[in-house]
Order: structure tokens, then C-alpha cells, then sequence
């Protein structure tokens, strides 16, 4: 997996898991689930383009520089507009501070290694551990992507890291958009889909299949000034640049 779609992999699972509780305990969990589609508030679902995480090296402003895990350095600028969180809350650039481990999504200059951020969150410990492994887990014991063929009881996906999977569902498949229980009727090619479960001879085998709804639009919006979170044509997962 080259870089650019191990970001939009890394963004895909923050989208879904970071910024949800821990551990939801059983009256929690559609609120969960419910977070969990919905991703940062402010920027969609990936609907702002890749993504980059790293640790904050120096800060000038409103500006960022951090260091990936493979040591690139990104200068990450952030405007009026961009959606800043710490701990699922609002916070100010001048919260941010070196040493921090953040994940910045927006306009992502691979060449240049600069962003214009649309949404900035600085992780906890314990948030970076479960990013991390949630994309040593994708593909095995959750995945997620854009529907693009059903065959019965197989659904193909395309996945952010542009790798065709197929879903197995059975009679022990839970399905869900946001709160409601749905029926496999329910799901059509094109939907953008998460799925939990496990790997059963090769084969994904879904225990539960959400649907991910990108209708809602959340406060703030773009860096350069656009008003709320974008809602794509496509509703689908942002495609390699």
C-alpha cells in the first residue's frame, strides 16, 4: 500500500473509530454506531480529500509543522474555517501544541507536503493505539468501501486503498443505516458500506453491515471559506489523487 492510500486508509479509520467512545456498553451502542458514520464533524465522511497524521514539530500561527511515522515533514495551515477537536470538543489552534500527535484532513499537496486543513484533531494516547490497530485489523476484522456489484448474498466493495473485498452475508447479519435496523433489500450498488466481522476461508463474513449516511452536514466547513460539510455526488470514499 503505497502512501497516499495508506492515508486515506488511516483517514477511513478515523473517520469510523477514533473519535468513538472506547467501549460502548449495550444502551450505547447505536449512538455509537451512530457517531462512528458520521465521522468529524465538519468534514464528512472522507469527504475532504486524504488525510495525514504525525506528531506537531514546530508551530508559527496558525501553522503546523508535523513528522509521519515515515518521517515526511507536512506543513499544515489552518484557517477560521477549519474544524478544530481535541477529545470529541472544539478546541484553538493555540491548543495545539508540540509534541502533540495529530490527524488533519483537507487539501492534501502530496508533492508540496503542505494541507490546507479542513478539520484538525489531536488524538489521545489511547486513540492513536486503537487507529493503529484498526488498520493492522482492516480487511480482516472490519472493512468498509463502496458497493459495487451484489451477487445474492455477496456484496464486491471497492475500499479506500482502491482493493476489491467481497462481503458474505448470512441469516446472522445484522444491517443498519445510522439508528434503524434495515433488511438486505434495503442496500444497493453504489451505497458506501462498513462492515464488521471476520475472515472465513478467505471470505469476509459480515456479522454486522452499516451503511454509511452522508446526508448530515455538520458546523464549520473548508479552510477556504465554504460553509458546512460537503455532500458528494457519489457519496463514496475519496479516490486516489
Amino acid at each position: 500500500m503505497n502512501a497516499v492510500r495508506s492515508r486515506l486508509v488511516s483517514l477511513l479509520i478515523f473517520s469510523l473509530i477514533a473519535l468513538a467512545p472506547a467501549v460502548a456498553q449495550p444502551g450505547q451502542q447505536a449512538a455509537q454506531e451512530h457517531d462512528q458514520q458520521e465521522g468529524p464533524r465538519g468534514a464528512g465522511f472522507m469527504g475532504m480529500g486524504s488525510a495525514v497524521h504525525g506528531t506537531v514539530t514546530a508551530i508559527a500561527g496558525g501553522e503546523f509543522t508535523i513528522k509521519t511515522e515515515d518521517g515526511t515533514t507536512y506543513k499544515v495551515a489552518t484557517g477560521p474555517n477549519t474544524h478544530l477537536m481535541k477529545d470529541r470538543q472544539p478546541i484553538k489552534a493555540s491548543d495545539v501544541h508540540v509534541g502533540d500527535v495529530i490527524m488533519t484532513g483537507g487539501d492534501v499537496d502530496e508533492k508540496a507536503h503542505t494541507v490546507g486543513a479542513v478539520f484538525l484533531a489531536v488524538l489521545d494516547p489511547t486513540q492513536v493505539q486503537r487507529m493503529k490497530q484498526a488498520q493492522a485489523d482492516f480487511g480482516k476484522t472490519w472493512t468498509a468501501g463502496k458497493i459495487t456489484a451484489i451477487n445474492e448474498l455477496n456484496l464486491t466493495i471497492e475500499r479506500p486503498d482502491k482493493k476489491s473485498q467481497t462481503i458474505t452475508v448470512d441469516e446472522n447479519t445484522s444491517f443498519r443505516k445510522r439508528r434503524d435496523s434495515i433488511t438486505l433489500a434495503d442496500i444497493k450498488v453504489g451505497d458506501t458500506v462498513s462492515a464488521r466481522g471476520a475472515l472465513q476461508n478467505g471470505n469476509f463474513v459480515a456479522t454486522v453491515l452499516s451503511v454509511v449516511d452522508f446526508g448530515r452536514r455538520g458546523p464549520g466547513g473548508p479552510a477556504n471559506g465554504g460553509q458546512g460539510g460537503p455532500e458528494h455526488e457519489n457519496a463514496a470514499p475519496p479516490q486516489q489523487k
